[in-house]
């Protein structure tokens, strides 16, 4: 349905470019052992991931506004539910934020790779 889209790119976890080749060697985020390994090039269509040496440093500050929007959304549904306790809210959101570090760190990448590589459908359909 969304295929050809970045948000398919971004939430497949696939190769912004022809959205066939997977980003990360393990689909789990939480399988500690490889959760941010890459792969170097598109098992596709050969697109290089890292564009230039130490690309994916600018994904630190999209991690960081993932970051501050899951707290904001958190503190918005805390407010609404729970009476504000900024203490039980400090708790629940580093606990939160420790438990999908996995999940914005991928996240992240995923959307600044999009920022900078087109989507080509006639790579898509290669064979």
């Amino acid at each position: 349905m969304f295929t050809g889209t970045k948000i398919y790119s971004i939430v497949a976890e696939k190769c912004p470019r022809c959205h066939q080749g997977n980003l990360f060697v393990n689909k789990n985020p939480y399988q500690l052992r490889n959760w941010g390994e890459m792969h170097e090039n598109c098992s596709h269509c050969e697109l290089k991931y890292e564009l230039e040496p130490g690309f994916f440093q600018g994904a630190m500050y999209v991690s960081y506004g993932l970051g501050v929007a899951q707290s904001v959304a958190l503190l918005i549904f805390y407010w609404i539910i729970f009476e504000f306790d900024p203490l039980w809210f400090f708790i629940i959101n580093t606990v939160a934020l420790i438990i999908m570090a996995p999940i914005l760190f991928r996240m992240a990448r995923a959307i600044y790779l999009n920022l900078f590589v087109k989507y080509r459908k006639d790579l898509s359909n290669k064979e």
